[in-house]
């Protein structure tokens, strides 16, 4: 059994409290988040709090928004095949026609940040590399996809439709073959 114990304090991200709910969960579940407790050094009461709130903030949007698990290896091939041209039109395609009703679902049509969080959390989940860093106020993240230039140029091309579509003149995506750069002013985003 798993009880989740509140917290005394309210979380200072995102103001919110906790609350006490017990959970009977399988013993070899329980045995693999105690394991995975160990591992990390995150208590298995955070690593479950991590786990239900990875469901509830991306998970459950994502899949309403029909976006879905997929195999690197298998996208950077088929993405490597095309020309830079055709991969700059697909993708121009892709955020003309659906980038909207993507967003919609997961909740980020309000503002560049809020894209950017959820972002971050198809980053987490999809288990590529990032770093932000902020200055005065810049942000830069860079992202290692290891997927090779074509992919690097969709993700780059994407990115410079949605600072088009929140009037972001100033913010930048520079590309390598497996990684980008996304460089941009807080104030201009909304933060």
């Amino acid at each position: 059994m798993l009880t989740v114990m509140p917290k005394v304090k309210a979380d200072s991200k995102d103001n919110s409290e906790s609350d006490t709910i017990t959970f009977r969960l399988e013993k070899s579940i329980l045995d693999e988040l105690r394991q995975e407790s160990e591992q990390t050094g995150i208590s298995v009461n955070s690593l479950v709090n991590q786990i239900i709130k990875c469901y509830i903030q991306w998970h459950k949007p994502a899949k309403k928004a029909g976006i879905g698990h997929f195999s690197k290896v298998f996208h950077a091939k088929m993405i490597s095949s095309f020309s830079e041209e055709q991969v700059i039109k697909i993708s121009e395609d892709f955020c003309k026609h659906y980038f909207s009703d993507i967003s919609n679902m997961l909740r980020t049509e309000s503002s560049f940040s809020l894209l950017m969080d959820k972002f971050c959390n198809w980053l987490d989940i999809s288990g590529f590399p990032y770093r932000l860093d902020s200055l005065d106020s810049t942000d830069t993240y860079v992202i290692q996809f290891d997927m090779g230039r074509n992919w690097s140029l969709h993700i780059k091309t994407c990115m410079q439709i949605i600072f088009e579509r929140y009037g972001m003149k100033n913010a930048q995506c520079e590309m390598t073959d497996n990684a980008i750069m996304i460089k941009y002013n807080r104030k201009d985003a909304g933060v």
